[in-house]
């Protein structure tokens, strides 16, 4: 059965299949030892599980009670990332699956500013985009992650646009499709100036490729 969404932030029943890709492995090497972490937007707990499997305390927040019904092990907080406001710092918060990379200028400011909001005066800030040159070559990809296999087509660059359809095919456990219409690319130079704006400030690329930064509070 295939499902069709707009929304980046993917399906349940594909959130509940997808596996972690590296990345609890560098967000634990880069929040200090012993620090809780806020993980925004966890969706069903794929990178949360991975971490309180490292020994790491951390709270879960998504907008979708459907998506927290399936994170264990860690406090949840059922809220908008924009609104929360939990009145609390945290050694080290999360903003992942591109969710920085909003069309709407409002709202990615929204996103980092409750970033700087909850985190602690010596923590830190991680971030994942997508990389600066999405779209620009317009052939269709394919990868395989964790027994789903994952292709790109109609992929189209406007700008700092991106406009793509991403399919997910789990074999019998189902398929997904969603479309990305016109999700803003973020060069370099505007990461420094979306940090500026939110109070944040860079500290460092984490990955050769460039997806993933570290910020800190001003």
């Amino acid at each position: 059965m295939t499902r069709a969404a707009t929304d980046a932030g993917a399906p349940l029943g594909l959130c509940e299949i997808l596996q972690a890709a590296g990345e609890p492995e560098l967000i634990h090497r880069e929040v200090r030892e012993g620090e809780t972490i806020l993980d925004l937007g966890c969706g069903t707990g794929r990178i949360t599980h991975a971490l309180v499997a490292l020994g790491r305390r951390v709270v879960a927040v998504d907008m979708d009670p459907a998506m927290l019904e399936h994170v264990e092990g860690a406090e949840t907080v059922q809220a908008r990332i924009e609104d929360l406001d939990l009145g609390r710092r945290f050694g080290g918060v999360l903003l992942m699956s591109n969710l920085v990379n909003d069309p709407d200028d409002e709202e990615r400011h929204a996103l980092l500013v409750s970033c700087r909001r909850h985190v602690a005066p010596s923590g830190v800030v991680l971030v994942q985009r997508l990389a600066p040159d999405s779209g620009l070559d317009t052939t269709p990809t394919e990868r395989e992650l964790g027994g789903v296999t994952i292709r790109t087509s109609e992929i189209r660059r406007d700008g700092a646009h991106l406009y793509v359809t991403i399919d997910y095919d789990a074999g019998p456990r189902g398929s997904w499709r969603v479309r990305l219409e016109g999700v803003r690319v973020l060069s370099d130079d505007d990461v420094l100036a979306e940090l500026g704006a939110a109070r944040l400030r860079f500290l460092r690329w984490l990955d050769p490729e460039r997806r993933w930064f570290a910020a800190a509070p001003v």
